[in-house]
């Protein structure tokens, strides 16, 4: 069975268990690739969002302390105002309707903040009065912010609905004028000031609103709610700074005002604070998908290759194995060639003796053709001996002696023993042979391996009817033997791997007995090189020391 049908059948056999190896490697070099990957992408990503998340809460939190401050500021400059009208105007100024006009007409066209003015007396009746509604003559000596701006001086009323029935909110400022007490008395627009307490999240996916202990609207959400209606955020204690709740799909700030005992809540959808966020972790997730996708299909090519490389090498190795199986059985059979070659040297010694006796029984002085016969056979008998002692001599394993070696004596002994192979082949030998040739101081057997490897091979890639040269010529320091063959040129990609042993080239040469001469001539100092005819098939030129090194032993 050929190389080529052997491996066909071979390699179904040899996928399962690369496949094997393969699944293998893929997953400890992905899960190699991938784990780094994981631990400082993630440990990266998970420090970037915490540290992004907090400083986006800090901002969050900085920006509603400064969205209470607005809110008490203009809380407490709507209380300069009425206390700066009331401190520079006595009451029988302020109750006069005229002046009361004025004065308020003023305030609206500087700060328009306010709906409606009225001054109230020490017995809380409404003595003057300037807005939309018909309140002049009501008597507010029974509320409750009556009550409490006489004791405190100053109140802002939470939202109530009062002699007009609509939801609104006061701001009631005392004077006291001699033994005359009043109270100027003003409703905030409640329009302008929900402006001001959802400014917080005018461009946000949110909400912004106050509402007092008892967790009652004081101001109108934009969605779920109105004025004076329940909140359904839990009222806590009072508490100093903001306090963050992230429960939910939303982020919720409180913090309590300082003008008034109210809350100031800010919520905002976390979709809408985490946007960079969400940013970062969109591309993080690209990044480590597209990462992945790189490694894995790096790790696939990689492995892909390897897998080929061992699959190129398996088959090399059978290669090389059913060569070396070829080798070791030519080997056995040359040693058992021998005691053959033994057997017939004493059957031709027996037939010698034998065609003796027959010529001395016949007698000297009977010429006749069983004479001719007998002298015959002992030419041939004696021809045949000398032939198979040479052969056995010449085929024998000799330990490596260095000694003036004849390099034509080994090629025309070599050439007399391929004489039958040629000529059954009906191949020819060009011999020629460089005058002056000197002896080398060599090894004549390994020379003699070298030598016979070169030549078969010449003649295992010629074929039938073709033709081998053999020439030697002589250099300053050596002697220069060619051995050359009509087979087909080598490729570029084959010279260099000509004398790899696991490699087979397309022309059929002996991979594995080129590599062995290759080394043999290494070891005696000299060299061995091919490269293609200049017309057609390829010249070996082995290069021999005249004078062996005995630095070439070290190798």
């Amino acid at each position: 069975m050929s190389d080529r049908s052997f491996f066909t059948l071979s390699a179904p056999r040899d996928f399962p268990y690369y496949r094997k190896v393969w699944k293998r490697v893929v997953a400890i070099l992905t899960l190699s690739a991938f784990l780094p990957l994981l631990v400082i992408g993630g440990g990266m990503y998970f420090y970037m969002a915490g540290s992004l998340k907090t400083k986006t809460i800090d901002a969050l939190q900085a920006e509603v302390v400064s969205h209470k401050r607005s809110i008490d500021l203009f809380l407490s400059e709507r209380i300069m105002d009425l206390k700066f009208i009331s401190q520079n105007n006595n009451l029988a100024q302020m109750v006069s309707q005229d002046r009361f006009d004025r004065i308020f007409t003023a305030l609206q066209q500087e700060k328009p903040y306010f709906e409606d003015m009225g001054i109230i007396g020490s017995d809380g009746n409404h003595l003057a009065y300037i807005g939309p509604y018909d309140l002049k003559g009501k008597n507010y000596r029974e509320t409750r912010w009556f009550k409490i701006a006489m004791s405190d001086g100053v109140y802002v009323s939470d939202v109530f609905t009062g002699f007009r029935n609509q939801p609104h909110f006061i701001i009631a400022v005392k004077r006291r004028q001699g033994e005359v007490t009043w109270i100027l008395r003003a409703t905030v627009v409640s329009g302008l000031f929900d402006n001001i307490v959802t400014r917080v999240a005018q461009h946000r996916d949110g909400d912004a609103y106050l509402i007092n202990s008892q967790g009652v609207f004081q101001t109108n959400p934009r969605k779920g709610g109105g004025l004076m209606m329940i909140s359904q955020v839990p009222v806590p204690q009072r508490f100093e700074g903001v306090q963050v709740d992230e429960k939910g799909s939303a982020v919720t700030l409180t913090t309590w005002l300082e003008a008034v005992p109210w809350l100031s809540v800010v919520s905002i959808q976390k979709k809408d604070i985490f946007k960079e966020l969400h940013k970062v972790r969109t591309t993080g997730l690209f990044v480590a998908l597209l990462g992945g996708f790189i490694i894995v299909l790096t790790v696939l090519f990689t492995t892909d290759s390897l897998v080929m490389m061992l699959e190129d090498k398996r088959k090399n190795l059978r290669r090389l194995d059913n060569r070396l199986r070829t080798t070791a059985s030519f080997a056995s059979s040359m040693e058992l060639s021998k005691g053959v070659f033994s057997d017939l040297n004493d059957i031709l010694s027996n037939i010698h003796v034998t065609a003796i006796l027959v010529n001395e029984e016949v007698g000297h002085a009977s010429v006749s053709e069983t004479c001719f016969i007998t002298n015959q056979i002992l030419t041939e008998s004696i021809r045949g001996r000398n032939l198979i002692d040479s052969f056995l001599k010449f085929v024998g394993t000799e330990d490596p002696v260095i000694m003036e070696v004849d390099v034509h004596l080994i090629l025309d002994r070599i050439l007399g023993f391929l004489k039958a192979s040629l000529i059954e082949k009906n191949m020819s030998v060009v011999a020629h042979w460089g005058e002056g040739c000197p002896a080398v101081r060599s090894d004549g057997t390994a020379l003699r391996q070298v030598f016979q490897d070169l030549l078969l091979n010449a003649v295992a890639v010629t074929g039938a009817n073709g033709a081998i040269g053999v020439s030697t010529s002589v250099t300053a320091s050596s002697v220069v033997v060619s051995v050359s063959d009509a087979g087909l040129p080598l490729q570029e990609a084959e010279v260099s791997q000509l004398f790899d042993p696991h490699y087979s080239t397309g022309r059929g040469d002996s991979s594995l007995g080129l590599s062995i001469s290759q080394r043999i001539m290494e070891r005696l100092g000299g060299s061995l090189t091919a490269k293609n005819g200049e017309e057609q098939g390829v010249v070996f030129e082995i290069e021999i020391p005249k004078e062996f090194m005995k630095e070439s032993l070290k190798a």
